[in-house]
């Protein structure tokens, strides 16, 4: 594989680390009820991991000669202001799916350039354990976020 084709799919990793959901909800500040603040934990965790590949994606694609590119947020990102934090997470779910199946394109793209495809292969591991750590992440249907009065209520209160 050629440097320039190296260099594309490597920022094509750099888009996926920087600009996950996660990345969009850490800037996003959802509301976060009482009793789930493990999920700003895990949230936490999950960009730190992301932020440290990325740098060293970036710096991968530069010392190749190229500019990293991050690319942008997708624009569906913005449809979920506002939106209860366990449907986010069911989002977060669907979105590290589909980050796991794009990285896995990337790891094969990269298979001429071992050192690249190394990290790209990081990437999807960590990417994978991110599923499982947003899954944890999922309510429990029968229990509720919403508090009334210091208590939990549940639909038929």
């Amino acid at each position: 594989m050629s440097s320039p084709e190296t260099i594309d799919v490597l920022n094509r990793v750099l888009v996926i680390l920087r600009r996950s959901f996660a990345q969009y909800m850490r800037f996003a500040k959802p509301y976060i009820p009482l009793g789930r603040e493990n999920v700003s934990e895990t949230l936490e965790e999950i960009v730190a991991g992301q932020d440290a590949l990325a740098e060293r994606v970036s710096r991968t694609v530069f010392e190749a000669g190229g500019l990293p590119d991050a690319g942008k947020f997708p624009i569906e990102f913005t449809d979920t202001h506002d939106l209860a934090i366990d449907y986010l997470i069911a989002e977060a779910i669907d979105c590290q799916k589909q980050d796991i199946a794009d990285l896995g394109q990337c790891v094969d793209a990269l298979r001429l350039a071992p050192a690249a495809q190394s990290l790209a292969y990081e990437a999807l591991g960590m990417a994978k354990g991110h599923l499982e750590s947003l899954e944890e992440l999922r309510a429990d249907p029968a229990a509720s976020t919403i508090v009334r009065n210091g208590a939990a209520a549940y639909d038929n209160d």
